[in-house]
């Protein structure tokens, strides 16, 4: 059983959890509010405005749960790139690998290659027969901010990932099979997640969240989602999208749901977390806990 905790712009969550036979069991989480203008997620600027205040949070929180020692840890996605990168062949060894992709990547990247965080999965060959490979990016130094701020609080970081990653690994039993659609809606941002055969292929991360979904705005926001989908398609070579999942706060997520139903001719469900990680005992929805959740769960 492992710990995971989400870092994000307005809240940590705190959780430990473990699947055994495709049942979830979730143990002692805690959560933290963060004070408006502690964070600000950024893929290369500073993020933490105050490494004291958010080092104390972390270690009231690690104190309220329990919890010691290594996390498994998911951050923002506007911390991250998710790209996918094609190459003829891909060196065998793991570090000459991500050294070879970092160099691949140094037109995509707003700051020096060198300077790059990769983690990096094979996923599989395109129409034109070359090896498919995507990428999760970061800024080192920005990553070296939470790590510092996490081990103030006598917290190790064991595995790191962005939080719509965590969240489809929650999600990963009704995403898997063909590429399927993952449609995060946060309180200030939302992300739209393509996964194909189980793996994050790629994003739209959308500077809107629940706010703007309730509003006008909706409308809008729902056609960059379609525009997304027909992009990608077509540019990458991606096979249909079969379905999508749709995680969100109640009523809003059933409404976004029955609006997009007449725009995208896929089934379209929202997450059920209990359901899909058979907790149907747990009294509450998780879905503010998807992330951590993710998190904890992912294999190392």
């Amino acid at each position: 059983m492992a710990w995971g905790l989400e870092i994000d712009s307005d809240v940590l969550r705190l959780c430990r959890a473990e699947v055994r036979r495709g049942r979830l069991s979730l143990r002692r989480r805690a959560e933290v509010n963060l004070p408006a203008g502690l964070l600000h997620p950024s893929l290369k600027e500073g993020n933490v405005s105050d490494p004291a205040a958010l080092a104390g949070l972390l270690r009231d929180l690690r104190k309220q749960a329990g919890c010691g020692g290594w996390i498994h840890l998911s951050l923002p996605d506007p911390i991250f790139m998710l790209r996918t990168i094609v190459t003829d062949a891909l060196p065998e060894v793991q570090e000459e690998a991500r050294k070879f992709l970092r160099w691949q990547a140094r037109d995509l990247l707003p700051f020096p290659a060198e300077e790059a965080r990769l983690d990096f999965i094979p996923s599989g060959n395109g129409p034109d027969g070359r090896l498919r490979v995507t990428c999760l990016m970061a800024r080192d130094r920005v990553l070296a901010e939470y790590e510092k701020a996490l081990a103030d609080a006598d917290l190790a970081v064991a595995v790191l990932d962005a939080r719509s990653v965590s969240l489809a690994q929650a999600a990963s039993g009704g995403l898997d099979g063909g590429t399927a659609g993952l449609l995060g809606i946060g309180e200030t941002r939302s992300t739209f997640l393509l996964v194909q055969d189980g793996h994050p292929q790629y994003w739209r991360i959308l500077s809107d969240g629940g706010r703007a979904w309730a509003g006008d705005d909706r409308t809008r926001l729902i056609r960059e989602i379609v525009d997304t989908v027909s992009f990608y398609r077509g540019a990458e070579g991606l096979q249909p999208m079969g379905k999508l999942v749709l995680a969100g706060p109640s009523p809003l997520a059933e409404e976004v749901a029955s609006t997009l139903r007449d725009w995208l001719e896929v089934p379209i469900s929202l997450l059920d977390l209990r359901t899909t990680l058979r907790a149907g005992g747990h009294p509450d929805d998780l879905v503010h806990w998807g992330a951590a959740i993710g998190a904890a769960i992912r294999p190392c």
